[in-house]
C-alpha cells in the first residue's frame, strides 16, 4: 500500500500506479507499507533513488543500517509487533531521508505508524521532511515505553506466581503452573530483548542525524549542528535522553527476568525435593514393617511364635509400632 502526505495539509492520500507521477514528487512523506514491485518502481522513478529491498533492511551491520549515498540518508530501525498475539516478532523499518522528502518502507503495521497516521489526520504536516521523521521517531519511542511498561507489569505478575504471593501457603504449585511460568518468562525475555535492539537502532539513527553530512564533512560537527533550527536540536536531544532512559529501564527489566528465571528453577528444585522427600520418608516408614513381615514370613519349622495363639496379633502390632515410631521421630525433628 502506498500513501502520500503533503506539507501543510492534513491526512494522506492513497496513490495508485496509474496516478500522476508528479504527485509523488510533491509529497513530503511517502509511506510504503507492504509495497508491490510496481509501487516501489513508481517511487524510485519519482525521487531518483533506489530503495533498499527487504533483505537489505534485515542487515545487522551498523554500516548497513545508517549510511548516506549522494546526499540521501538511509536508516533502518527494528520494532516489536504482534504483542497481542501468540507470536510477537521484531520487524525492520526503513527510513529514507532526502532534502525534500521522507520515505518510509515497512512490511508490517506497527502501532506507532497507526498513531502517526492519526496525528496526520488532525494536524497539518511540517514543511520539511526532518520534522516529520522526528515526530515519527518520537511516536516510536513512546510506543517502546508503553511496551516496557507492559513488560514490567507482566514481570510483576510472574513474580507473584513464582514466589506464591497470590496463592495460599498450603497450596502446592503444579507442573503445569511451572511450565506456564517458564513460558511467560521466555515470552517476556524475548520482547524485552527485542525492545533493547530497537532502542539501539533508534539511538544509532538519532546519532546519525546529528552527524555532519558527507557534503559538509569539512565544516565539522559544530557548524552542522548550528545550521539545525533550535526546535530540531531540542527534539534530537529529547529523543536521545528518552532512548538512553529506556535502554536503562530495559537493562533493569532484563536483570529482573534473569532473577525470575533463577528463582523459578529454584522453585522447581524445591518442588522436586519435596516429592523425593515424601518417597524417602515413606520408604523409611515402611521399611521396619517390611522387615518384621519378612522375618515372620520365613518358612522354618521351628519358630517360637508359630504355635502361639497371639502370634499373629503380635506380629501385626509390631509392624504398626515399627511404622509409627519412625514417623513420630521425623515429626519431632521437623523433617515432615
Amino acid at each position: 500500500m502506498l500513501r502520500i502526505y503533503f506539507a501543510g495539509e492534513k491526512g494522506g492520500t492513497a496513490f495508485a500506479p496509474d496516478d500522476d507521477p508528479l504527485t509523488l514528487q510533491r509529497a513530503i512523506w511517502i509511506d510504503l507499507a507492504d509495497p508491490v514491485p510496481i509501487e516501489i518502481a513508481a517511487v524510485e522513478a519519482a525521487i531518483g533513488v533506489a530503495l533498499p529491498n527487504r533483505s537489505d533492511l534485515a542487515e545487522i551491520e551498523a554500516s548497513s543500517r545508517s549510511y548516506q549515498e549522494d546526499g540521501v540518508s538511509f536508516m533502518t530501525a527494528t520494532m516489536v509487533v504482534g504483542l497481542d498475539s501468540d507470536s510477537p516478532a521484531s520487524v525492520p523499518l526503513g527510513f529514507i531521508l532526502t532534502s525534500k522528502q521522507l520515505i518510509t518502507l515497512r512490511y508490517s503495521d506497527p502501532h506507532s505508524f497507526r498513531l502517526m497516521v492519526a496525528w496526520c489526520d488532525k494536524n497539518p504536516l511540517p514543511e520539511a521532511p526532518l520534522p516529520v521523521l522526528l515526530k515519527l521517531l518520537d511516536l516510536i519511542v513512546d510506543r517502546v515505553a508503553d511496551i516496557l511498561e507492559r513488560m514490567s507489569e507482566q514481570i510483576d505478575a510472574t513474580s507473584g506466581l513464582v514466589f506464591g504471593r497470590d496463592t495460599p501457603a498450603s497450596q502446592r504449585i503444579t507442573a503445569e503452573d511451572l511450565r506456564s511460568i517458564l513460558r511467560r518468562i521466555g515470552d517476556t525475555h524475548f520482547v524485552v530483548n527485542k525492545v533493547h535492539d530497537t532502542l539501539h537502532t533508534l539511538a544509532r539513527i538519532v546519532s546519525f542525524l546529528n552527524l555532519p553530512a558527507e557534503s559538509d564533512a569539512e565544516e565539522g560537527l559544530a557548524q552542522r549542528r548550528s545550521r539545525l533550527d533550535k526546535r530540531t536540536r531540542e527534539a534530537l536531544k529529547t529523543l536521545s535522553r528518552d532512548i538512553v532512559s529506556l535502554m536503562e529501564n530495559a537493562t533493569y527489566l532484563s536483570a529482573n527476568i534473569g532473577f525470575l528465571l533463577e528463582a523459578s528453577m529454584g522453585r522447581i528444585s524445591i518442588e522436586q525435593n519435596a516429592i523425593i522427600k515424601i518417597f524417602s520418608v515413606a520408604a523409611v516408614v515402611f521399611l521396619p514393617p517390611t522387615l518384621v513381615a519378612s522375618i515372620y514370613g520365613m518358612n522354618f519349622e521351628v519358630m517360637p511364635e508359630l504355635q502361639w495363639p497371639l502370634g499373629y496379633p503380635f506380629a501385626i502390632g509390631l509392624m504398626i509400632a515399627s511404622a509409627i515410631l519412625p514417623y513420630t521421630w521425623f515429626k519431632k525433628k521437623g523433617w515432615l
